[in-house]
């Protein structure tokens, strides 16, 4: 096993009752992000809900005991407008730096993630690019004036590197800044997005869409910013699958007519379900079922009207041998909640987390 490779996934607090941290088999991971803490809208402080808190900051201690070597993270989200009002003004900006430093000493986390999906001006990408400048002095100073470990610095960006009419990432302050970044390669089409036709939703290659596949992403991400190391690059494996309502149960492929999400036991009212009940759903119903369609690389069930675009066993490797040619530092699942009760994503995850490319 490639012992600088990293395999991340993230918790939530809010799936404590499905998948209690105490249940996490930490030993799958190098580290683990826990969610979420939020930012204040009136104050910009970095604050956890009071009814997650106990759970949130004993999250460390909880999965050390399975794996004392883990790294975890907390991770940080808000509206996009709320953390475009923080990073606008110098002052709002070192109360969420100082507020979430705070909250990650008391949580014991060995660092911070921010989810901010996605500025969307280039004055936001200008003041994102403070915030991370600010934020990385900040956590090199509380190292040096404590005698600790700095805090690890993670972002989420764009499956693509440039967002909103050519709007491009800070990319030089994002390699003096941040250990790394993870790319949300996945949700390319969900029924949401894609209301008229079912997709692939994670798609490892999209001969169709190119720019919504895994491959195009981490690519662009290269290409665009040769400066970046792809050892700076992390990127998503989704544990949910999503669920559509085909127009017509014959017409079952991958782009077949659909009518929004499906509904059924164990979906999302967006068409979102979970790996493990993606199983039951097969099972259940002796669903037809493809685990690698060939083509985009995903998996997909059907039956009756329901389709479901999903990953697995299959696919993930697949994944993980194109993110191994290309080099890049490693791989997030979101979310662990999602996968079954003997861990077969992650496993599958894991398994090929091994294998080494020539250079």
């Amino acid at each position: 096993m490639d012992p600088s490779f990293v395999r991340a996934a993230y918790w939530f607090a809010s799936t404590n009752a499905e998948l209690p941290s105490a249940n996490i088999d930490a030993n799958f991971f190098t580290h683990l992000f826990c969610g979420y803490a939020i930012v204040n809208p009136q104050t910009y402080e970095v604050t956890i809900d009071s009814s997650e808190a106990t759970i949130i900051n004993y999250f460390t201690l909880t999965v050390s005991l399975s794996n004392p070597t883990v790294k975890t993270l907390l991770s940080i989200k808000g509206d996009g407008s709320v953390l475009a009002k923080m990073a606008s003004e110098p002052k709002n900006r070192e109360t969420f730096i100082k507020s979430s430093i705070k909250e990650a000493k008391e949580g014991t986390f060995d660092g911070l993630d921010l989810q901010w999906l996605y500025p969307s001006s280039q004055e936001e990408m200008e003041n994102f690019e403070s915030l991370l400048i600010e934020w990385h002095s900040a956590v090199v100073e509380d190292a040096r004036n404590y005698h600790r470990q700095q805090l690890i610095l993670v972002a989420a960006v764009s499956n693509l590197p440039i967002v909103h009419h050519n709007i491009q990432y800070p990319i030089d302050t994002i390699i003096q800044t941040l250990d790394w970044v993870n790319l949300f390669s996945y949700d390319f089409y969900t029924p949401t997005s894609s209301v008229k036709c079912t997709g692939p939703s994670s798609a490892l290659y999209n001969p169709k869409t190119d720019s919504l596949s895994v491959n195009s992403g981490i690519e662009a991400w290269i290409k665009c910013y040769p400066n970046l190391p792809s050892q700076q690059i992390v990127f998503g494996i989704p544990f949910h699958g999503w669920a559509w309502k085909l127009a017509d149960r014959l017409q079952h492929d991958v782009f077949s007519e659909a009518d929004g999400a499906a509904i059924g036991h164990d979906i999302s009212s967006d068409g979102q379900i979970y790996y493990s009940n993606i199983k039951k759903f097969i099972e259940s119903n002796k669903a037809k079922n493809l685990k690698n369609d060939g083509k985009y690389v995903i998996g997909y069930t059907y039956f009756d009207t329901t389709w479901i675009a999903y990953e697995n066993e299959v696919t993930i490797p697949e994944k993980l041998r194109l993110a191994k040619s290309l080099h890049v530092l490693g791989y997030f699942a979101s979310n662990i909640a999602a996968d079954d009760d003997v861990n077969t994503l992650a496993n599958a995850a894991k398994a090929n987390s091994w294998l080494r490319l020539p250079k």
